[in-house]
């Protein structure tokens, strides 16, 4: 009765590890052993060590203890997700309403100086120059399978090269306009630009007046610019009067007075509109009855006596 509980656990445990190998059995004698069931008239003997063995943990148990853990996690989740999902503070909401105030705060830089609308002398020569040898260099490209025995292209070519220097001079005093008006480092982007505007707007005059014509007249005057000299040049290029001839320029002579200026904006007055006819009376006058005219018989009988 005094016997310490955990001697009689292991006792036990020995009992059963020898009827498990076989050295003596845990039944009395007449009682047939069946795999685990037990035959006979076998009185089966309580376990005589109900603390030694503990039952094995319910599988209802272990998905409960799974759950806990689940819902335990999902809570967690929430609970972030609520955080971050609160407004921001209300000095982070007031730097917002800043950002706009201080992009308004900002000085406008100043604007670009608008290009002046006249030449001076120098500039309007240098335009002169380039419209003749842009229509050169049109009427070579053009005409050199339309007249390829007078060699139009080899007259463009022949002239670049006799004329370089006042050709570059004249380039750089068209750049030099650029800078003034405004233009800053695409000075030189503008020229290229206003060469190319130059060349599309004879090419499509050549077509207006017909390949054919065209090249029967320019070829030849091609030919005459190639003989000019130096000087020829300046007096054709910047005086009208003794070159016999009209200057086209796409801006004119700051000291010389234009007579006509540009049309002056008349405002026109816009009559009013008409004031809305009255409206009618609601009350409408009835229409006359019209008079009932007796239908005439078509056919009259006459009673012959």
């Amino acid at each position: 009765m005094g016997q310490d509980p955990n001697r009689r656990c292991a006792a036990v445990r020995l009992m059963r590890q020898n009827a498990n190998g076989g050295q003596f059995p845990l039944t009395r004698p007449g009682v047939r052993v069946e795999g685990r069931r037990l035959s006979g008239a076998a009185d089966l003997r309580p376990d005589p060590c109900p603390v030694c063995t503990a039952p094995p943990e319910p599988l209802m148990s272990r998905q409960r203890a799974a759950l806990r853990l689940s819902l335990k996690a999902l809570t967690a989740a929430a609970i972030l997700g609520g955080l971050f999902a609160l407004p921001a503070p209300a000095s982070a909401a007031a730097k917002d309403p800043a950002k706009p105030a201080a992009a308004k705060a900002r000085p406008a830089k100043a604007s670009t100086p608008a290009a002046p609308a006249c030449y001076n002398r120098a500039e309007h020569a240098a335009e002169q120059l380039m419209r003749m040898h842009t229509e050169m260099m049109v009427v070579g490209l053009t005409c050199r399978t339309v007249m390829p025995d007078k060699k139009p292209f080899d007259l463009y070519q022949d002239f670049s090269v006799k004329n370089r220097a006042l050709l570059s001079s004249s380039e750089a005093s068209l750049i030099s306009y650029y800078k003034r008006s405004g233009a800053g480092g695409n000075a030189t982007r503008q020229f290229d630009m206003f060469r190319t505007e130059l060349a599309n707007e004879i090419s499509r005059r050549a077509a207006t007046i017909g390949i054919p014509q065209y090249c029967a007249n320019f070829v030849d005057r091609s030919a005459a610019a190639k003989d000019l000299t130096a000087d020829d040049l300046r007096t054709l290029t910047s005086d009208e009067k003794n070159a016999g001839l009209m200057h086209l320029a796409s801006r004119p002579l700051c000291d010389v007075k234009v007579v006509s200026g540009p049309d002056p904006v008349i405002a026109v007055a816009q009559a009013s509109p008409a004031p809305a006819a009255p409206k009618a009376a609601t009350a409408k006058t009835k229409a006359k009855p019209k008079q009932k005219v007796a239908a005439v018989p078509a056919k009259q009988s006459v009673a012959v006596r």
